[in-house]
């Protein structure tokens, strides 16, 4: 499944009550930095209240919502976020989307997923891979 992704620079939370009001935003899950596990850390987050996942549907569509790294953005930006099936399928996707592109975040297990990483491909576009729960 194919879900655009919406980055913001910590005021994804507003943003996600902002959508809910305006346009009848269903909230379908939602994790923030402070239900992280205690050893879990990722550059550049460090507020507890940072959305680190989040699916939000609009009119029947599905998007994830999340704020990004200021290391790494510089005001909102999209990402494409794949969920495969399995930990295999994440690997091989992954690893043929670095093809002369930049991993941006290693492909790594998640509290809210086995694997999830980052990679720019060698078009410019990020996504975003993750197995599904």
């Amino acid at each position: 499944m194919l879900v655009p992704t919406i980055c913001f620079q910590g005021n994804c939370d507003e943003a996600i009550a902002f959508y809910k009001d305006a346009v009848k935003a269903k909230v379908n899950q939602i994790d923030y930095l402070r239900d992280a596990p205690a050893d879990f850390s990722m550059d550049g987050f460090s507020e507890p209240n940072h959305v680190l996942n989040s699916e939000v549907e609009i009119s029947g569509t599905k998007l994830a919502m999340l704020d990004g790294s200021k290391e790494r953005i510089s005001g909102a930006y999209f990402t494409l976020t794949l969920f495969v099936d399995c930990a295999d399928e994440a690997r091989n996707v992954f690893s043929k989307l670095a093809e002369g592109g930049q991993i941006i975040q290693a492909l790594a297990p998640q509290f809210w997923a086995e694997l999830c990483g980052d990679v720019q491909d060698k078009f410019g576009i990020h996504w975003h891979v993750c197995t599904k729960e």
